[in-house]
């Protein structure tokens, strides 16, 4: 492959809210995420910046284990 097929960042996850089935909502900044989690009650597993005005941050949570 050239340097021009290659993504700028290939760790990069694209984020679509229609089809992601986990638990997610957006925040402003990353330590919104936090501040989420918290409220939310869950365990705050992984924070997707989309580079996105609308959606800056996704904050993925999923229940503390039993």
């Amino acid at each position: 492959m050239t340097d021009e097929n290659q993504p700028d960042n290939p760790n990069e996850e694209n984020f679509d809210p229609i089809t992601d089935h986990r638990d997610w909502s957006a925040a402003e900044t990353e330590l919104g995420c936090f501040a989420l989690a918290r409220s939310k009650g869950k365990r705050l597993v992984k924070i997707i910046n989309t580079k996105k005005p609308s959606m800056r941050f996704i904050c993925i949570f999923e229940d503390y284990p039993e």
